[in-house]
C-alpha cells in the first residue's frame, strides 16, 4: 500500500541569531507593512531570480540587522534562512547583485520610493496622528554634512563638520522632536547652504506627509499649532518670515553675525540659566518682525579666550516660555544631534557611500524607513516595558533585535519563534509578539 504524503508539510527547525528581528518581520508582513513599497517602485532591471523590490527589502532586513555596508548583508541575511522566510524573501541576492540595482535608480525611482515611505508613514507614523489641542508638534529641520568621494556625483568640496573629507553631499532632513521620527529627508550637492528655497521645498513637503497643507480653517489651525525649531543657520530673515507668514510657531538663533553683535551691545544686565557659566538677557531693541517674537541674548564663556564669551541671540514666537524656558527649549535640538549620532552608529549613513546621486539618495531613504521601524518597534514593546524607551538606534538594534534562538519553518513560512530565555530582554519580546500575533497561527515563546 502506497501512502499518500502531498498534504504532509515538512517543518524544520533553524537556528537564528536574530530571532527577535524574526518575530519582527512576521509580524510586519501580516500587517501587509510593505505593499506601498512592492506596488511603488519599480527599477527598470532585467530580474533573473529576485525583483528589484526584493533586493531593496534585502538591503533593509541587512540594515536592522546590523550590516555597515551593502556587502554585509551576506553575513546576517543571506546565510540565515530563518530571517529570510519570516521577512517573505524567496532568498537573499549576492551583494553585488543588490548594489547593482541600488546604482540603477534614477530620480523618478527616488520620487516613487518617497511617495512610498510617505504612505507608509501615513498608516504608522506617530507624528500623523499628534493631537494637536493638547500639545504643539515640535520639527526641527536641520542639513548636514554627508561625506563621499571627490568623484561622486553632487559631492563638492565644502564643510563636512568633524569629518577628515573635504568633499561630500549634504542631507537635508525634517525630524519629529517628540517621536524622534524623520519625517522627510533628501540628499543635496555639498555647496548646498540653508536657503529659503531648500527650507519651503523642505517644510512643503512636510505639510503634505502631516497633513498641514492648504488654506482650510483646519490646516490654518494645525499650522498655528506646529513649532518649527531652527539652528542658526536657517536664522536669516527672509526664512523666518516666510514661516511666520505660513502661521506657524517659529524657535530659532538669528544667522547674521553683524545683526548679532550690533543686538548684544546694548544689554546691560545678564542673568543666570541652569548651564554653568552661561547668561540670557532680553533684547532692548528686537528686530520687528510680521508677528511679535521674543529676542533674547545669550552668552557663552569661551574656552579658548579667558573672560570672552560667545554671543547669540535667542527668538520665538512662543508667548507660553519664559526667559529661561526659551533657552533650554532651543537646547532640545540637541536631540537631533543625537539621532543623527544613532544612524551613524547603527544604521551606517556615513559609510555606506553611493558613486550616483540617485543611488545615495536611495540609501538614506532606506535608512530612513529602517530608523522609523525600530522606533514603531520600540513603542509597540514599551508598552510592557517601558524602560526600552531609553533606547536608542545601537542599542536596539544590537540588544532588542539580535536575540539569538530557534525558528520552525513549514512551507508556509515561520510557524513558531523560540527566544533564548537567558537573554535580557527576550521575556519582553516574547510577550508584546505573542500578543501582536495572538490571531494568527504563529508561536511566539521562550527557549
Amino acid at each position: 500500500m502506497i501512502q499518500d504524503n502531498t498534504n504532509t508539510q515538512q517543518r524544520i527547525w533553524h537556528d537564528s541569531a536574530h530571532a527577535s528581528l524574526c518575530a519582527l518581520g512576521v509580524y510586519l508582513r501580516r500587517m501587509d507593512f510593505f505593499r506601498p513599497l512592492e506596488q511603488g517602485v519599480h527599477i527598470r532591471q532585467k530580474v533573473l531570480k529576485y525583483s528589484s523590490v526584493q533586493k531593496l527589502e534585502m538591503f533593509f532586513v541587512g540594515l536592522l540587522a546590523g550590516a555597515k555596508a551593502v556587502s554585509h548583508t551576506a553575513t546576517p541575511v543571506r546565510v540565515d534562512l530563518a530571517l529570510i522566510a519570516a521577512f517573505g524573501l524567496p532568498g537573499c541576492a549576492e551583494q553585488s547583485v543588490i548594489a547593482q540595482t541600488l546604482n540603477a535608480a534614477t530620480e523618478q525611482d527616488v520620487a516613487d520610493l518617497q511617495a512610498a515611505l510617505g504612505e507608509i508613514f501615513g498608516c504608522y507614523g506617530q507624528a500623523r496622528r499628534h493631537h494637536f489641542k493638547q500639545e504643539l508638534l515640535v520639527l526641527d529641520v536641520d542639513l548636514s554634512p554627508l561625506p563621499a568621494s571627490r568623484r561622486a556625483e553632487g559631492s563638492e568640496r565644502g564643510y563636512m563638520g568633524r569629518c577628515r573629507s573635504k568633499t561630500g553631499r549634504k542631507r537635508v532632513r525634517v525630524r519629529a522632536a517628540d517621536t524622534q521620527e524623520t519625517i522627510w529627508e533628501t540628499v543635496v550637492s555639498g555647496r548646498t547652504a540653508e536657503s529659503l528655497p531648500v527650507l519651503q521645498e523642505a517644510i512643503l513637503a512636510t505639510e503634505h506627509l502631516l497633513g498641514l497643507e492648504g488654506e482650510s480653517k483646519p490646516a490654518r489651525a494645525k499650522r498655528a499649532r506646529t513649532e518649527i525649531r531652527l539652528d542658526s543657520g536657517w536664522g536669516g530673515e527672509a526664512m523666518i518670515t516666510w514661516l511666520l507668514e505660513r502661521g506657524y510657531q517659529v524657535t530659532g538663533k538669528f544667522k547674521s553675525s553683524g545683526r548679532v553683535r550690533k543686538l548684544v551691545s546694548a544689554v546691560t544686565t545678564w542673568h543666570a540659566t541652569s548651564s554653568p557659566g552661561r547668561e540670557v538677557a532680553p533684547i532692548p531693541q528686537p528686530v520687528t518682525f510680521v508677528r511679535p517674537l521674543q529676542q533674547y541674548a545669550v552668552r557663552t564663556p569661551s574656552k579658548e579666550h579667558k573672560g570672552g564669551y560667545y554671543h547669540a541671540v535667542v527668538f520665538t514666537s512662543r508667548i507660553d516660555l519664559s526667559m529661561t524656558g526659551v533657552v533650554e527649549h532651543y537646547d532640545g535640538r540637541a536631540g537631533m544631534e543625537a539621532d543623527l549620532k544613532g544612524d551613524k552608529q547603527g544604521l551606517a549613513l556615513a559609510v555606506i557611500r553611493k558613486q550616483r546621486l540617485p543611488a545615495q539618495k536611495f540609501v538614506v531613504l532606506l535608512i530612513q524607513l529602517a530608523h522609523n521601524v525600530l522606533l514603531w518597534a520600540r513603542q509597540w514593546l514599551a508598552k510592557n516595558a517601558p524602560l526600552l524607551l531609553q533606547y536608542g538606534i545601537v542599542r536596539l538594534i544590537q540588544q532588542v533585535w539580535a536575540i539569538p534562538g530557534r525558528i520552525k519553518l513549514t512551507d508556509q513560512g515561520v510557524q513558531r519563534v523560540r527566544l533564548r530565555r537567558a537573554h535580557p530582554r527576550a521575556r519582553d519580546v516574547c510577550y508584546v509578539f505573542g500578543s501582536l500575533l495572538a490571531n494568527s497561527p504563529i508561536e511566539v515563546v521562550l527557549d
